[in-house]
């Protein structure tokens, strides 16, 4: 399955999500999770089923959750961040794509969680073909480019030729291997 990470401004940029949606052409399983939206739980939520929305408008079969709905994401009684492969698994049976919002039971109440942590939680205990972010700018020549970060060298190599990018080229290193798309070539 492939795994896709939104920024925050990837959220809020308009154009993104449009492309975002009218491009969404992944054949396999694909789990999204995203940035947490506007600083508070309900934004947070709004943003999860909102993309749902544009998506089912556009004959995308998928389903959106917040972590905390079906225990998909929780916390140990370490405050370890652990994810439900299974749930998740039986869940992706059924549809395309499945969308969870950074939104978690925290010591019983409903928290934002670390986004980025919850991706890297869910790669090390999910089959992941892919992990696929998108460069912080729509219309960015790094995300038309499809690049791939595997190595220290690659993140350097594209730091010295798009420094403006540098939040989506340092994530991607760290969530490596990942490739850094645009919308529009994202699905390809």
């Amino acid at each position: 399955m492939k795994l896709l990470y939104l920024t925050e401004e990837n959220l809020r940029d308009r154009l993104f999500i449009k492309d975002l949606v009218f491009s969404y052409k992944i054949t396999e399983k694909a789990v999204l999770i995203h940035d947490t939206f506007g600083g508070t739980i309900r934004d947070t939520r709004f943003v999860t089923k909102r993309i749902s929305a544009l998506l089912s408008e556009n004959m995308i079969y998928n389903n959106a959750f917040s972590a905390e709905q079906r225990n998909l994401f929780s916390y140990n009684e370490n405050q370890s961040l652990q994810v439900d492969a299974k749930k998740i698994e039986n869940l992706l049976e059924q549809i395309q794509l499945l969308i969870i919002g950074p939104v978690i039971q925290k010591n019983g109440e409903a928290a934002l969680a670390d986004p980025v942590q919850m991706v890297e939680t869910a790669r090390n205990h999910l089959a992941v073909s892919e992990m696929v972010v998108f460069a912080s700018n729509s219309m960015s020549p790094l995300g038309a480019k499809n690049v791939r970060i595997e190595t220290h060298e690659d993140k350097e190599k594209m730091l010295s030729i798009y420094e403006e990018e540098a939040a989506a080229i340092h994530l991607a290193h760290r969530l490596r291997p990942a490739r850094i798309a645009s919308p529009a070539n994202f699905s390809k």
